[in-house]
């Protein structure tokens, strides 16, 4: 397994979700509460268009070839808006300039993990692009906020996490709840093929090229 294949899973859903309702609890029992709902509007408005883009291409296959994007970046996107604020907080109990630290070492995560979704062949860079711009939205309106954390409001940051780890499996609740959300929305614009791209390396030439393919929905969903 490469190196690439061990960092994406931390801007997968299944370990994104439990950090943002981490994050979430963090401000509510600090007593944001006004944050908190900003938190998870934004956060939520940044998954609906992540959904919304994956269900234009995957059903009717939108895109912008020309540039190659086909749909925006879910990993960079949840990187992108999770880790500085998280970080943020964690370091806070530092001290502020601690706290601005954790936000800019939070970011360089971000772009790591932009890096490895190139090097990888997981996205295009105008999707990965995509991805970070609609992050930063969420994130960016709480960089100059002066925080104000005891240890005891962010231990929720490491015990929610890890008691989703140990106590659900997360991939087997979040995957088969996406496939029937996605099957679902198939049925409602009675969408009868997907589509689906793949990026690979030409060995001859060194050149990153797309390929999308369109298969029936039916075949796709048989045993």
């Amino acid at each position: 397994m490469t190196l690439w294949a061990h960092v994406v899973p931390f801007g997968d859903s299944t370990w994104t979700l439990p950090l943002a309702a981490a994050i979430a609890l963090a401000l509510l029992l600090a007593g944001y509460r006004a944050h908190a709902a900003r938190w998870l509007v934004c956060f939520s408005a940044g998954i609906a268009m992540i959904v919304a883009g994956k269900l234009v291409f995957d059903l009717g296959g939108w895109s912008l070839p020309s540039i190659g994007f086909y749909s925006i970046s879910g990993h960079a996107m949840q990187t992108t808006a999770i880790y500085p604020l998280l970080f943020m907080m964690i370091l806070s109990a530092f001290g502020t300039r601690a706290a601005r630290w954790g936000f800019y070492l939070g970011l360089a995560a971000a772009l790591f993990m932009a890096i490895t979704l190139l090097s990888g062949n997981y996205h295009t860079l105008s999707e990965t692009l995509a991805g970070l711009v609609v992050g930063g939205a969420v994130v960016c309106s709480y960089l100059r906020w002066q925080l104000s954390f005891r240890p005891a409001h962010l231990a929720s940051l490491v015990l929610l996490p890890l008691a989703a780890a140990v106590l659900v499996d997360m991939h087997g609740t979040v995957n088969p709840a996406k496939a029937a959300l996605w099957q679902r929305a198939a049925h409602w614009l009675g969408a009868t093929e997907k589509y689906t791209r793949q990026i690979y390396t030409d060995p001859a030439s060194g050149m990153r090229l797309v390929s999308v393919r369109l298969r029936s929905i039916l075949s796709s969903c048989s045993p």
